[in-house]
């Protein structure tokens, strides 16, 4: 009996940190009630390849937001771009800060709404595992945050190695 125990809380404690992982983790039990869909980026966003992928174009990536089973699309979410100047360092491409740029639809009921936009932008300096920033863009809320990053000093600033970011995203009703 007394290995069973043990057994179930080890498997309780695995259940917990695999959970943590897949966004939503942080959430308050009231945020937990509003959000629509966690993703990781770049994992679950589409490359841009030029066209337009909804309203962002070209480069990129971009991550398609819709409800689970619902074929209307609430929103965009674009892995991204910057606007200090950047570099080819050694290990990578680096750039002393990172956009997200967002989009949301105003009504949520059938994903045909006007669009806002909106973004989340992280300086070199906030770029580390587990900061996170939201914004309300439309009838959402997006919660992004940092999961992995490289940095690195460059002329006493800091800079991000691009192929090292990633980052989780829950999608939320705004309220």
């Amino acid at each position: 009996m007394r290995g069973l125990k043990r057994l179930c809380w080890m498997a309780l404690a695995v259940v917990a940190i695999l959970g943590a992982g897949c966004g939503g983790g942080g959430l308050t039990p009231e945020e937990q009630e509003r959000l629509i869909v966690s993703y990781r980026l770049p994992q679950d966003s589409v490359p841009n390849g030029n066209p337009q992928v909804g309203p962002f174009c070209c480069t990129g990536k971009s991550l398609i937001v819709q409800e689970p089973g619902s074929e209307a699309v609430l929103g965009y979410a674009h892995f991204f771009s910057w606007e200090g100047q950047a570099y080819n360092f050694e290990k990578g491409s680096g750039a002393p800060d990172v956009i997200l740029r967002l989009s949301g639809r105003t009504q949520l009921d059938s994903g045909t709404g006007e669009e806002e936009m909106g973004r989340i932008a992280f300086t070199g300096a906030e770029l580390v595992a587990g900061a996170s920033k939201r914004q309300r863009v439309g009838a959402l809320e997006y919660l992004v945050t940092i999961e992995r990053v490289e940095t690195l000093d460059y002329e006493n600033r800091p800079y991000f190695l691009m192929d090292s970011l990633e980052v989780a995203v829950d999608v939320l009703r705004a309220k």
